[in-house]
């Protein structure tokens, strides 16, 4: 099931703001990299999801998500 981009993007709006955890996720390659690399950065389960799923918002809806990042 594709989620909409509306959706996503609430999911990932915690860390929006924290331009550490945004540039893991760009440096990931999959929403599940995303995750990892968060969680052993952070050591936070609700910043790695957040993570997960803005890597899902860029694999699903690409524009939406640079739109997001600038």
């Amino acid at each position: 099931m594709r989620r909409t981009a509306e959706e996503v993007e609430m999911r990932c709006n915690s860390i929006l703001t924290d331009e550490q955890i945004v540039f893991l996720v760009k440096k990931s390659s999959s929403p599940t990299s995303a995750y990892d690399m968060v969680l052993n950065r952070t050591g936070d389960v609700s910043k790695a999801q957040a993570g997960r799923w803005l890597a899902i918002l860029r694999r699903d809806h690409r524009k939406r998500y640079y739109e997001l990042i600038r």
